[in-house]
């Protein structure tokens, strides 16, 4: 169940629903998960600040269950979205940040299905 929650300070129009898809399929493909249990949030226009600029920035947390663990592929990982963030925002790599967390049982409560 990856969950992700990008932030940044571009405009709304700068990211359309197109790359709310291709995030949810880039991360699906990454982690090895069915799309179905992806879920995608975006926050634009948020006030922010990153090292001391106000310039564009994006911070994007990823989590799921027991796939960042040290040693890992969270180098991979990191790679890959920050190379697709590069592609669809023009930001430069030193403007976003990517980070992981590993998610464990006890931390989501999930819906009895009907």
């Amino acid at each position: 169940m990856p969950l992700c929650t990008i932030t940044t300070n571009l405009p709304d129009e700068k990211l359309s629903d197109t790359f709310l898809k291709e995030t949810s399929a880039l991360i699906a493909k990454l982690l090895d998960k069915d799309e179905k249990h992806v879920q995608v949030t975006l926050f634009c226009n948020v006030r922010t600040i990153s090292s001391g600029s106000l310039e564009p920035c994006m911070t994007f947390y990823l989590s799921s269950f027991e796939r960042f663990r040290p040693g890992d592929n969270n180098r991979k990982y990191g790679d890959e979205i920050g190379k697709f963030l590069a592609e669809k925002t023009g930001l430069p790599d030193s403007s976003m940040k990517v980070i992981f967390h590993d998610l464990q049982l006890i931390d989501v409560g999930i819906p009895p299905v009907k």
